[in-house]
């Protein structure tokens, strides 16, 4: 794994590629599969939305139970455009953003979630990797659900 947040960044850039059907695999299970070891992102959701504690969508992961932290992502917050969850706060991932703050769930059951989650966000959100960042710096790497369209613009 990179030391440096430059060198993250493009392993996720790559990773993320893959899960937006942007790019041709080209080692990115491996990747993803060394990220994973690194950074456990599997057990860790960032949620900055109505999935959070005491919002409307909180009751889809109340009972996966796990651990609460703050951090933050680089990005911001738009609307989803259509669909079910019209007009609902989407992240769209930036680099060159200002941090903003949201929380994070650590649950070991999150893994067995995914496909439900997934379903529950629909097609206009994707799930992505991203980097976790606090007072010192990166923190680790997490899933995020982010707006697919913005990020499809971006990364392809």
């Amino acid at each position: 794994m990179p030391d440096d947040i430059e060198g993250l960044r493009a392993q996720l850039d790559a990773v993320n590629r893959a899960r937006l059907g942007l790019a041709a695999d080209d080692g990115g299970n491996a990747l993803e599969a060394a990220l994973e070891a690194a950074f456990e992102p599997a057990t860790k959701l960032a949620i900055y939305g109505t999935l959070a504690p005491g919002k409307v969508n909180h009751h889809h992961i109340a009972e996966l139970g796990g651990e609460w932290r703050g951090a933050a992502v680089r990005g911001s917050l738009g609307a989803v455009p259509c669909g079910v969850h019209q007009g609902l706060p989407a992240m769209v991932l930036d680099p060159a953003a200002s941090p903003h703050p949201l929380q994070v769930l650590v649950c070991q059951r999150l893994a067995d979630a995914w496909a439900r989650l997934d379903a529950f966000e629909g097609a206009e959100m994707q799930r992505l990797l991203v980097p976790l960042e606090g007072d010192g710096g990166v923190t680790g790497v997490a899933n995020i659900y982010a707006l697919r369209r913005a990020m499809v613009a971006a990364l392809g």
